[in-house]
């Protein structure tokens, strides 16, 4: 899950329930199962037709000896789970990966059509096949005694289910999430990279990568395989930009939220490049005054709450509220030590997050123990009609 076995466990959140409505239109879509061979599959990601862009491949999940014993897998002729693919709407013959990203990225490296640094690797990890250690796919290709184990891997073949016709990304969202690539959990933000590309998307995608603070609150050396860091800084700018829209379904407003700042980028690149330089320093801030493998938790325990760190991080942005949270650093600790003794906000933080109720009340909860504890007078977000306001900090 992190580089660190330290790190912190995520708490899986729930979403509020799909719209009925929508649900019935799922019958829509059309499923069918394929075979093909490992040399078609790789012929497919060589020419763009099934997107593993360079941002996908520097989210790398599988060390090499992971990647080296599936090649072997291929080559003894074992059988591997299949491909879910999704075609592009309006772009027939071009697919986004549902499932089986990594398995996809490896046979991109071994075969040395791919970027970065496990491309064109050697193989390592092997079992049945020690003797193919340290071989590499261009020597399968050289090498006449090893002829044999290139047929046998580049005619495997690969079942790959390919969904046409889906009627929503909601419906994306519950094939994705209901998958599991061996030990490694999908997440939705691999799912709306896809989807949602654009200028922003590349934007935050380049910047949690770089951030040196997320690296440290995920205890990580490099960018999360899993797109976690994306989504905790996504999550971040959507509620910052659109909170006064949200309609109690977090995929959704995050989805809207990467919808309208790709299209809406020329007006609001400058504001959003400064709001992410006021998530890093609020993050800075928070690690400093709540330690990193206290901060967003609830007493006692390792599992990091992003419902938690979007209360944390949306007051520690304000340039005015972080630095009076850093100048009062220990009643900013003991407000939160109460905070969490609230069965309101646990509530909120624990149940139903996504819903507009406990989003507002875990807002509004920590936003008034922080006024009390800096002694700051800043405005907090309000419920009106059932919907959350906010007009800003300051008159």
């Amino acid at each position: 899950m992190v580089d660190s076995p330290n790190g912190p466990e995520f708490v899986e959140e729930q979403d509020t329930s799909l719209d009925q409505a929508e649900v019935l239109s799922f019958s829509q879509a059309v499923l069918y199962s394929t075979d093909w061979t490992v040399e078609t599959v790789v012929s497919q990601l060589e020419r763009g037709n099934i997107d593993m862009s360079p941002r996908f491949q520097r989210r790398d999940a599988w060390g090499v000896r992971g990647k080296g014993r599936f090649i072997e897998s291929i080559i003894l002729g074992l059988p591997i789970p299949p491909i879910v693919l999704a075609e592009k709407k309006n772009q027939r013959g071009r697919y986004i990966v549902l499932d089986g990203k990594q398995r996809l990225l490896s046979l991109l490296q071994f075969t040395g059509k791919a970027e970065g640094e496990n491309n064109a690797f050697g193989l390592s990890g092997l079992e049945a096949r020690p003797d193919l250690t340290r071989k590499k796919f261009t020597q399968l290709e050289s090498d006449p005694a090893l002829r044999g184990d290139l047929d046998a891997f580049l005619n495997h073949t690969i079942r790959t289910v390919v969904i046409r016709n889906w009627p929503s990304t909601d419906f994306l969202h519950l094939v994705f999430l209901r998958l599991n690539t061996g030990s490694v959990r999908l997440s939705p933000q691999e799912l709306r990279q896809a989807m949602v590309p654009g200028e922003f998307s590349n934007l935050v995608d380049d910047a949690a990568a770089d951030s040196i603070e997320l690296q440290t609150l995920l205890s990580r050396a490099s960018p999360d395989p899993r797109m976690r860091d994306v989504e905790l800084l996504v999550r971040f700018l959507a509620i910052r930009n659109f909170l006064n829209s949200y309609a109690g379904r977090m995929k959704s407003f995050l989805d809207l939220a990467c919808e309208t700042l790709n299209a809406e980028w020329a007006r609001r690149e400058g504001a959003i490049k400064q709001q992410i330089g006021q998530f890093g320093a609020a993050v800075r801030s928070l690690i400093a005054i709540f330690e990193e493998d206290k901060l967003a938790r609830k007493p006692g325990s390792r599992s990091f709450n992003r419902a938690i760190f979007d209360a944390l991080v949306f007051y520690g942005s304000d340039d005015q509220i972080r630095i009076a949270m850093e100048q009062k650093a220990d009643d900013v600790v003991a407000a939160y030590g109460r905070v969490v003794q609230d069965p309101v906000f646990m509530e909120a933080v624990e149940s139903d997050t996504a819903g507009i109720p406990h989003t507002f009340e875990r807002l509004a909860i920590w936003g008034a123990a922080l006024r009390e504890a800096t002694g700051l007078q800043f405005r907090l977000p309000e419920m009106v009609e059932g919907r959350i306001r906010f007009t800003g900090f300051w008159q």
